[in-house]
């Protein structure tokens, strides 16, 4: 099977991600942040409910100021306040009355003016105007929000702080939001140790896993770990079998390349797990596999540590987001290199990089450490930038393609 590219790659992921189906669930919207809303959020209420100021002012019929100006005030007493929450069953007939922001106009009022454009007595019983008002100034019109029955919130809809304010204004103490994938974690390798223990010079330990789960958890998933499968014996099939029978999607590191001991490559073999695509023309993470065993998604990931976290990040996180219905992409930009980058690979490179400010403009400054099998090159980065194929070297200045490992 030949490698694609990573366009080709990442639009088979997406359009294959509808046949991951999670289904939705009630839960309360104190939790509710980060997640999909799964159910259309329409207004119970009239907002606002109805006429009230958008103002600390004072209220009152908007024909009382006729002829005001800075030379005649008009004069008006002032009749109780009305503060937020509270309001009278009528303003009298040529009187004014204190409202406060939010506050609901009485019967009798139809427009307010500013604290600041007044000039009170020093007793508080009158208020002077200096200039006629339209009706309706600083007025919020009843339903000029919302009316019943509105669409507030459409769904789907990842939930954010305002978002969920909305939902609470719209009388929901729960709300149904998609469910979470169940991602599988899978690690290969006889070499591979806990990260507790202590390893010998051939072995290493697992950073994979945390990394993983983490990742994975970050683009909205629940997680199952299985730890480590070994690279003889029955281990890897066993393992890959039960997370496959337990998760929606399983998501393997090492294990896939040309090794003569590659466990997740001989065990796709022999389950004849359907392929989507093997091999990715990218750099760091050729080694890749995807595709389908039953009705569950598999990614087969290379072991090298960065090469497990860019293509997780490039091409597993965008098809969580998809299956929960948010957007897949992360923040991408165009922005100047601060230094050359040279690929000599012929196919693309996804450099890691950090954004910096010079001369007032931002810009990617490519880490002086690219290495697949070096955590360090990528622990420093807040980026992905893409050095092209067929590009040998990019001069300072250049623009690339950024993927912000952020939001």
């Amino acid at each position: 099977m030949q490698p694609v590219n990573y366009e080709t790659a990442l639009n088979l992921i997406l359009q294959n991600s509808d046949k991951i189906r999670t289904g939705s669930e009630f839960i309360g919207l104190n939790k509710a942040c980060g997640r999909v809303l799964a159910q259309d959020v329409v207004s119970d209420l009239n907002l606002p409910a109805a006429d009230c100021s958008a103002m600390d002012g004072f209220c009152l019929k908007a024909a009382s100021l006729k002829g005001a100006s800075l030379a005649e005030p008009v004069t008006l007493p002032v009749a109780p306040g009305i503060d937020a929450g509270h309001t009278i069953s009528e303003l009298p007939e040529g009187h004014c009355a204190y409202i406060a922001t939010g506050g609901i106009l009485p019967p009798g009022a139809d427009t307010v003016v500013r604290v600041e454009d007044t000039k009170a007595s020093s007793d508080g019983k009158t208020v002077s105007f200096h200039a006629e008002y339209p009706r309706g100034n600083y007025v919020r019109g009843q339903s000029s929000e919302l009316s019943r029955g509105d669409l507030m919130l459409q769904a789907p809809l990842l939930i954010t702080p305002q978002a969920a304010g909305r939902i609470a204004s719209a009388g929901l103490s729960n709300i149904a939001v998609r469910k979470k994938p169940i991602v599988a974690i899978l690690i290969s390798g006889d070499e591979v140790l806990m990260p507790f223990e202590l390893p010998h010079p051939w072995q290493v330990r697992n950073s994979n896993s945390t990394m993983l789960i983490m990742q994975a958890e970050e683009a909205g998933a629940q997680i199952l770990d299985f730890g480590i499968a070994r690279d003889r014996g029955n281990s890897a099939r066993d393992l890959f079998l039960r997370a496959a029978e337990a998760a929606d999607i399983v998501v393997t590191s090492g294990g896939i390349s040309m090794g003569r001991h590659d466990p997740f490559k001989a065990v796709l073999s022999e389950l004849a797990v359907e392929p989507v695509f093997y091999g990715v023309d990218i750099k760091p993470g050729k080694p890749m596999f995807f595709g389908f065993y039953n009705t569950r998604a598999i990614f087969a990931l290379p072991g090298n540590q960065v090469s497990t976290s860019v293509t997780f990040e490039l091409f597993v996180r965008p098809f969580i987001r998809k299956v929960i219905g948010a957007q897949p992409a992360r923040l991408t930009l165009d922005l100047e290199l601060t230094e050359s980058t040279i690929n000599k690979e012929k196919r693309d490179f996804f450099k890691r990089g950090t954004l910096v400010s010079q001369a007032g403009r931002t810009m990617v400054k490519p880490l002086p450490t690219q290495e697949s099998h070096m955590l360090t090159s990528f622990s420093g980065a807040n980026l992905l930038f893409l050095h092209p194929a067929g590009i040998e070297k990019l001069e300072s200045g250049e623009k690339v393609r950024c993927f912000y490992l952020k939001g």
